[in-house]
């Protein structure tokens, strides 16, 4: 019997170690799965908005009578900071959801006077503040987890200009 059990530790901690080390991303996910479950847990999340951010790239630089023709794919997605591993996904779940912007098109130089156009893309963000107070099921104990979040704005999340300069 305490050679069963013992092989059966061996195994365990085998498989915590494939798990944590040898592939984290999945252990990741199966944590942010079991915690999202609410088995234990019941979650309750509270979101302040403080101000609308923006970050700005530059997709080209087109000179005086060039053309180019341009791919691009950018993701506008939900940024968390000081946020636990083992409550991310519930945040994620009461945030707005990421925006996709893909195009593929002809971008031209500048009118005459102007050296070159750049062509942008600026994604806006609602940031705050937010509280998760988790409650376990059984004892009642509830613990407070508070952060920042970034999600993307309903309104205009991604908008692309450009700009010509001398």
């Amino acid at each position: 019997m305490k050679k069963i059990s013992l092989t059966l530790l061996i195994v365990c901690i085998s498989i915590t170690f494939l798990l944590n080390f040898a592939m984290p991303e999945f252990a990741g996910k199966m944590k942010d799965n079991i915690s999202s479950m609410n088995i234990l847990y019941s979650y309750r999340v509270t979101k302040s908005f403080s101000e609308q951010t923006q970050e700005t790239i530059e997709m080209a630089s087109v000179p005086l009578g060039k053309a180019e023709t341009r791919s691009a794919d950018f993701r506008s997605d939900v940024k968390l900071e000081g946020t636990p591993l083992n409550i991310r996904s519930v945040v994620k779940e009461s945030l707005n959801k990421p925006e996709a912007y893909k195009t593929k098109e002809k971008l031209t130089g500048p009118e005459k006077g102007f050296s070159y156009r750049k062509y942008y893309l600026t994604k806006n963000y609602y940031k705050g503040r937010y509280t998760v107070i988790r409650t376990n099921k059984i004892t009642g104990k509830e613990k407070v987890y508070v952060g920042t979040y970034y999600e993307p704005s309903t309104q205009d999340p991604i908008v692309k200009w450009s700009r010509d300069e001398k």
